[in-house]
């Protein structure tokens, strides 16, 4: 990256970068991921049909991180019979978890829809020992809260070294890729007609999807995933300036919104409101 030969080294089972790797922009931090490359390793946890909707409650391998496997619990629909059907992928919002009502809602309208459950929180039905979501040796959940600023290493981190890879965001945009690779290769969906949307934190894991996965087709961020975080509007006293832990030049090349935006060829429909602060409207 930046002209500068990535190296990596393993030592008992730990990946490490050096600090002449760290992904300068958004076009690095993303070359080397491919969100195919990894088998899915699918698991299917429950099956069950209802009014001509099949309902599946799934695990996928998400990746390895720090030796450790990484998976990803989702909810899946799709209308009885179907084909090509264009597939949505529902990211959902802070201290929320994957819906069955939002996979049902649209598989009743003629889609696939897969709802993520990245945030890790008991499943709607879930049963005694079933699996649910499992980052391994990282967490970009809101179990740890820092993460959504940070660029530092740590235990919780990715890289050894300040890097983006040590953020929430990038992980999580990361599991919601591995999603999109899941829909794709479902024999009823249409791999050329994929969506994403989300709301509040969901919204802003949109606009990482969307600019960083030319495979989104269209794209519905809800009052999240507008730029400029890290920069206070003076007239809106009321809106959290991101504080990132670390260089803040680095993170607005690498996470702020305002770089993924221009990235973004598919049609968006951008839904605001005035009571989030993931979604200043002054921001959009």
């Amino acid at each position: 990256m930046s002209g500068i030969v990535c190296l990596a080294f393993v030592i008992a089972g730990s990946s490490f970068c050096l600090a002449a790797d760290v992904p300068q922009n958004v076009a690095e931090l993303w070359a080397d991921f491919d969100p195919r490359s990894a088998p899915l390793d699918t698991h299917l946890v429950r099956e069950w049909t209802s009014d001509g909707i099949t309902y599946r409650s799934i695990t996928f391998h998400i990746g390895t991180f720090k030796g450790q496997p990484a998976r990803m619990a989702a909810f899946y629909a799709f209308p009885q019979g179907a084909q090509k059907l264009p597939g949505l992928l529902h990211l959902h919002g802070g201290g929320q978890r994957a819906f069955l009502r939002e996979v049902e809602y649209y598989a009743k309208r003629g889609y696939a829809c897969l709802s993520l459950n990245w945030g890790g929180r008991e499943m709607e039905q879930a049963q005694p020992g079933d699996p649910n979501t499992d980052w391994g040796a990282v967490d970009p959940t809101q179990q740890n809260v820092p993460g959504y600023q940070n660029l530092l290493p740590g235990e919780l981190y990715l890289d050894p070294v300040e890097s983006p890879r040590n953020n929430n965001w990038y992980l999580l945009t990361l599991g919601a890729r591995r999603g999109l690779t899941f829909l794709e290769q479902q024999p009823e969906v249409d791999p050329e007609r994929l969506g994403v949307y989300g709301h509040s934190m969901g919204g802003n894991l949109t606009v990482y999807v969307a600019g960083s996965d030319s495979r989104v087709r269209v794209a519905a961020p809800s009052v999240g995933g507008s730029g400029y975080r890290t920069r206070r509007w003076p007239l809106l006293p009321e809106q959290r300036k991101i504080e990132p832990k670390g260089d803040v030049n680095l993170y607005d090349r690498t996470l702020g919104f305002e770089s993924y935006a221009p990235r973004i060829n598919a049609p968006l429909l951008w839904l605001s409101s005035t009571n989030d602060f993931h979604g200043i409207m002054d921001d959009t």
